[in-house]
């Protein structure tokens, strides 16, 4: 009775209907793009397009769910990109001379070292907002460099063992992707731990108050270093899948995922200035990206065309929060 007299006397109105829109708005934004994707190709629903579907989305969900927590924490990263990169040529290089385990092992290590000298960076410099994103790009840029100069560019197509293709391209019980199952689990882990533990919450109340979570005794510093080292942690595995399924693997393997992985994490209802967000949020933004970009496939559009909507997909969804945030702190833009 008192839920429904609350409910009652609620005050219901646009704002208030905005206030409520970042919890399910991307549930009814994948549920919009499946039935237009349905309509527009009636390829789309096949077995073998969804199974496409699940796997293409696969490794940005998990560098995106790394990206998100940074995100949430009040920063961000955009050399995660060539992160996911240069863990995929480490997975791929290093199996002739220490093995499947091995291989993956350093490429783990190497995604979390890369993300954790990017918080040093940050640290050191003291950068906040902004400065943060111009950091991150100018490493990311100089990452790309270095690669590129020790790799001479060139694509890596080493014979790996059969384990390490089954990563990517393997079946279980001849129906789940093994990529999906490796992303849901992820998504699984790092679902709880963001959302059910303490170092969750001080990880959203830093994004949301930095100098209130400060006063309370959080470390900002040390949670932030925790969230980056989780997002490399990422990297590090999407790199290992992405190395998995394709096969062939170079310096430039990463370019614009980090804009791919921003894009997925706004449609799913991140605040881009920190402080909300969620993983199942994450991964469900991922697949409204992805499908959009698999039904520009099926109807033929060109790279100009994929690139034209992927830049408007970010813009309209940028605006969007920028929106909502307005509307929920009371209608008064800046």
């Amino acid at each position: 009775m008192n839920q429904m007299k609350s409910l009652e006397n609620r005050k219901l109105s646009f704002k208030n209907l905005l206030s409520e829109v970042p919890e399910y708005a991307c549930v009814v934004v994948l549920v919009i793009v499946l039935i237009v994707a349905g309509c527009v190709s009636p390829v789309f629903f096949t077995d073998t397009n969804i199974q496409n579907v699940l796997k293409q989305g696969a490794v940005l969900a998990v560098l995106s769910i790394g990206m998100g927590y940074v995100l949430i924490s009040g920063c961000i990263d955009l050399s995660v990109g060539i992160n996911m990169a240069v863990c995929a040529l480490v997975s791929v290089v290093m199996q002739q001379y220490v093995g499947d385990a091995g291989a993956i092992i350093l490429a783990l290590l190497v995604g979390i070292g890369i993300s954790s000298f990017n918080m040093l960076i940050i640290y050191i410099t003291k950068a906040r907002a902004i400065e943060i994103m111009m950091i991150t790009f100018g490493l990311k840029m100089a990452y790309r460099g270095l690669a590129q100069a020790v790799t001479g560019n060139a694509t890596f197509r080493e014979n790996t063992t059969d384990f390490f293709r089954s990563l990517g391209k393997g079946m279980t019980f001849d129906v789940i992707p093994n990529i999906v199952i490796i992303m849901a689990v992820v998504a699984v882990i790092l679902g709880v731990v963001l959302g059910k533990t303490k170092f969750g919450r001080q990880v959203t109340s830093v994004g949301i108050n930095p100098e209130a979570s400060r006063l309370a005794g959080i470390s900002i510093t040390k949670t932030r270093l925790k969230c980056f080292m989780i997002s490399g942690l990422c990297a590090g595995i999407a790199g290992i899948l992405l190395a998995s399924r394709t096969m062939a693997i170079q310096a430039l393997s990463g370019d614009d995922y980090e804009m791919m992985a921003m894009s997925g994490l706004v449609i799913g209802g991140f605040a881009v200035f920190g402080g909300y967000g969620s993983v199942w949020r994450a991964v469900l933004g991922v697949y409204v990206y992805t499908i959009i970009n698999n039904v520009l496939n099926l109807v033929g559009a060109g790279a100009y065309e994929q690139i034209l909507a992927q830049g408007v997909i970010l813009v309209l969804a940028v605006w969007l929060d920028v929106y909502i945030r307005v509307k929920r702190a009371g209608g008064k833009s800046r």
